[in-house]
């Protein structure tokens, strides 16, 4: 990783890769990849970056947690002079030519993938047993890397997604590594992730992914390198969402914004009706883009909202100047530079990066992202065809063709942990950020999760992300 560095007499050109994980920081005339390491003394928060986490679980660059560091927008290139980075033109990504036919597709999948794995002599999966980490454990095998390592996390003796993984595992004749829930307190991860991670995001199966990460970090060499199968969801499964959310766009605006205006009543409330007045607040109070890309509805009923156009216009700049104006490959580019880059990334690259190991994302390299681009226009029959087909390949169908848990505790254990309501209630009569915050539907939220209630999926994402923002601003 590269220091920091004064650019003040440099003159260099450099392009900013689409999917960047870690990102190009600017203060002044110092440059690096890691903002802590620029921040000028008594620098503010910046309220547009935390309305920006708190929407989407991400800061949107050029913006960054403070207001004194700027970020090079990612899928762009730089030119270096007196001191300055400007902007020379965007990336140009490999050029793509597949047929429109799924095995051929399957057929580039599969070449991606082994040009990640091919200079590997001892990789270590990340392996949920899921398309992604199974398309790359397959391709392991198939490449003869027979001392591959597939490490798993387990959310109990019930997790049937573990046992499935396993049992693909064993099909392809590969080692396999139970890493077991309850080896911690999951609010772990909380106590100071303003020293362990470079900026702050917003994603709750941080939990799982960073002890994973730590538990791998016990028992892995330094210099090992990790593969994670982050991006695929991004690349190659949003045509049906993008779908779904043109069909909700095409609902009057009028009728949208009535049934959205009802979200402030139920948002607290686990039912279809949050989920219903959730989709059309969303779609009333958003451009497209952001609509599709937000985690929840939340601005202006408990958060401040005075920064949402802005905002709002900074993400379609962003990813409209290279990504171009077709919804599809917007999304997918969005998803791929931000939610899946610079949130889902994040929960584990820095644990490995201090010790010493090398994580590599297949699914983020330039050429999967190109391929992720020029498959909007393919004509797929179901998200991630091509993956599915190439697993399918090498591993029974059924391993392939089922519903998918996500990787989270479904229980939702850390929620209901005293330490986490705690951190909460802090956050918000308090905190850092408490002034962006409305304090009371927020201290309501504390006191239904103190009281054992379940709350919808998409508030959870805002109460994560408000206490994980909170905490790392105290302990950066």
């Amino acid at each position: 990783m590269k220091r920091p560095h004064d650019i003040a007499e440099e003159r260099v050109e450099f392009a900013v890769a689409i999917a960047d994980t870690r990102g190009v920081y600017v203060a002044g005339t110092r440059q690096a990849t890691d903002p802590r390491e620029i921040v000028p003394p008594g620098a503010r928060v910046d309220p547009r970056a935390v309305f920006s986490l708190l929407q989407f679980g991400a800061v949107i660059p050029p913006l960054t947690i403070w207001q004194e560091v700027s970020r090079l927008l990612p899928g762009y290139r730089y030119q270096v002079a007196g001191g300055a980075a400007r902007r020379v033109g965007v990336v140009s990504l490999p050029s793509v030519s597949v047929a429109d036919n799924v095995d051929a597709q399957a057929d580039a999948v599969e070449r991606i993938i082994d040009a990640a794995l091919e200079p590997i002599e001892r990789p270590v999966i990340l392996f949920s047993g899921g398309v992604d980490s199974g398309l790359i454990a397959a391709r392991a095998k198939a490449l003869g890397k027979t001392d591959a390592l597939l490490v798993n996390y387990s959310f109990g003796p019930d997790d049937s997604e573990s046992r499935l993984a396993e049992a693909m595992a064993l099909t392809l004749g590969l080692r396999f590594e139970r890493i077991g829930a309850g080896i911690e307190d999951p609010t772990t991860c909380l106590k100071a992730p303003g020293r362990v991670y470079p900026f702050p995001f917003g994603d709750h199966s941080t939990v799982p992914t960073s002890a994973l990460a730590r538990a791998i970090v016990a028992r892995i060499e330094r210099g090992s390198v990790l593969l994670d199968g982050t991006g695929a969801d991004g690349a190659f499964g949003m045509a049906a969402k993008v779908a779904n959310w043109q069909r909700v766009f095409r609902i009057p605006a009028i009728l949208r914004e009535l049934a959205g205006s009802l979200h402030s009543r139920v948002w607290a409330i686990h039912s279809s009706i949050e989920i219903w007045t959730r989709l059309m607040r969303r779609s009333s109070r958003m451009p497209f883009l952001s609509a599709v890309l937000a985690q929840n509805a939340l601005a202006g009923i408990t958060y401040d909202d005075a920064h949402a156009r802005e905002v709002h216009s900074m993400l379609g700049e962003w990813v409209g100047g290279w990504a171009g104006t077709t919804p599809a490959c917007q999304v997918t580019a969005g998803d791929l530079a931000m939610t899946c880059a610079n949130t889902f990334a994040q929960k584990a690259r820095p644990v490995f990066d201090v010790a010493g190991l090398d994580v590599q994302y297949p699914f983020l390299a330039d050429d999967a992202v190109a391929m992720g681009l020029a498959s909007n226009s393919w004509n797929l029959d179901q998200p991630k065809a091509p993956l599915k087909r190439a697993l399918a390949r090498h591993v029974p169908r059924e391993m392939v063709y089922r519903p998918k848990a996500g990787f989270v505790d479904v229980s939702g254990a850390v929620f209901h942990c005293r330490q986490f309501i705690e951190y909460l209630v802090d956050a918000a009569e308090h905190g850092p950020i408490s002034e962006a915050l409305r304090r009371k539907p927020i201290m309501q939220a504390a006191a239904l999760l103190a009281r054992g209630k379940r709350l919808p999926a998409q508030t959870l994402n805002l109460l994560w992300s408000i206490v994980f923002l909170d905490r790392w601003l105290k302990t950066v």
